[in-house]
C-alpha cells in the first residue's frame, strides 16, 4: 500500500484559480468596492448628526482608509507580498508632482478659454463648496486609482504586457463616462495619463495626485465640470467643441489635445526608463543568449 502523502488537489485548484489574472481582478475589485460601499454607508449615518464640515472630513477619511486597508488585506492574503504600490517612501513628493500636473492641465485649459472669451466668471460661492469637492474628489481619486491602476492595470500588465493593459484599463475607465458621451475621449486619454504616471513610479501616489487635482480644480475651484458648483461661478460660452458646453471642459477638444500631449510625454519617459513590460509569452519564446 502506497503510504506517500497524496496531493492536495482542492488546495492546488484554489491556488491556480487565485493566480488567474481575471479571478484576481474580480476578487480584488469586489473586496475594495464592497468595503468602501459599507464604509461610506456608515459615514452617511452621521450626515445629519455632526456639523457639515466634520461630516465631509469623516467621509473622506473613512473612504480613503478603508479603500487602502481593503486593498492591503487582499494583497497580503491572496498575492502574499508587500504592498509596494502604497509605500510611503517618496509619497509626499510624488503626490505633490501629481497634484501639480493635474491642476496645471486644468489651469492651462481654463486660461486658454478665458483668453478666448469662452470662460466668464459671474461671481463666487461660499468656501464650503471647496470642502464638499475635496471630500468627493479625494475619496474618488483614491478609490478609483486603487481599482483602475493597482488592480486592473497592474494585474493586466503582468498577464498581457503594458500595451494591452493600457487598452483594457482605458476602456473600462471610459465606461464610467458613458452617461456623458462627449467626455469619453478625454476619459480614455486621462486613463492612459494616469497609467503612465503609475508606470513611472510603480506606486499610486502620482496618479492619485493627478486624478484628485484634475477633478478638484474643475469642480471645487473653476466650476467647469458638469453639474459642479465651484468657488467661482462661471459660464462656458462659445463653440461646444472648444468649451465642452454643458458637459464642461472634459468634453472640450482643447482638453483632449492637452491630455494627449501629456500622455505622449509621460509614455516616452516611461519607455526611456525601461518601465514598459512585454507580454510574458515573449520572454518564453525568446531564444536564450549564448
Amino acid at each position: 500500500m502506497d503510504s506517500r502523502p497524496q496531493p492536495r488537489t482542492s488546495a492546488n485548484l484554489w491556488g491556480r484559480l487565485l493566480r488567474a489574472p481575471l479571478i484576481r481582478i474580480v476578487l480584488a475589485t469586489v473586496v475594495v468596492f464592497v468595503a468602501v460601499l459599507l464604509a461610506q454607508s456608515f459615514a452617511h449615518l452621521f450626515r445629519y448628526v455632526v456639523p457639515g464640515p466634520l461630516y465631509y472630513l469623516l467621509f473622506v477619511v473613512v473612504s480613503v482608509l478603508v479603500a487602502c486597508l481593503a486593498y492591503v488585506a487582499y494583497v497580503r492574503v491572496v498575492e502574499r507580498r508587500t504592498v509596494s504600490e502604497l509605500s510611503g517612501e517618496g509619497a509626499i513628493k510624488e503626490l505633490g508632482v501629481g497634484v501639480a500636473i493635474g491642476a496645471g492641465l486644468v489651469i492651462f485649459v481654463v486660461a486658454v478659454l478665458w483668453v478666448l472669451g469662452d470662460y466668464e466668471v459671474a461671481g463666487t460661492n461660499a468656501g464650503m463648496v471647496l470642502l464638499v469637492a475635496f471630500a468627493n474628489d479625494a475619496s474618488g481619486a483614491v478609490v478609483e486609482e486603487i481599482l483602475f491602476r493597482a488592480i486592473i492595470f497592474r494585474i493586466s500588465e503582468e498577464a498581457l504586457g503594458t500595451w494591452w493593459a493600457l487598452l483594457i484599463s482605458a476602456l473600462l475607465f471610459g465606461l464610467l463616462h458613458v452617461g456623458e458621451p462627449g467626455a469619453v475621449p478625454v476619459a480614455l486619454a486621462a486613463s492612459v495619463l494616469l497609467s503612465c504616471a503609475y508606470m513611472l513610479t510603480r506606486k499610486l501616489w502620482m496618479p492619485i495626485g493627478i486624478h484628485f487635482a484634475w477633478d478638484f480644480t474643475q469642480d471645487g475651484v473653476f466650476g467647469v465640470a458638469a453639474g459642479a458648483k465651484g468657488l467661482l461661478q462661471a459660464d462656458l460660452t462659445g463653440p461646444s467643441l472648444l468649451s465642452g458646453g454643458e458637459i464642461g471642459i472634459e468634453a472640450s477638444i482643447l482638453a483632449l489635445v492637452v491630455v494627449l500631449i501629456a500622455d505622449l510625454y509621460l509614455l516616452l519617459m516611461a519607455s526611456r526608463q525601461g518601465r514598459l513590460m512585454e507580454p510574458p509569452w515573449r520572454h518564453r519564446t525568446r531564444p536564450s543568449q549564448p
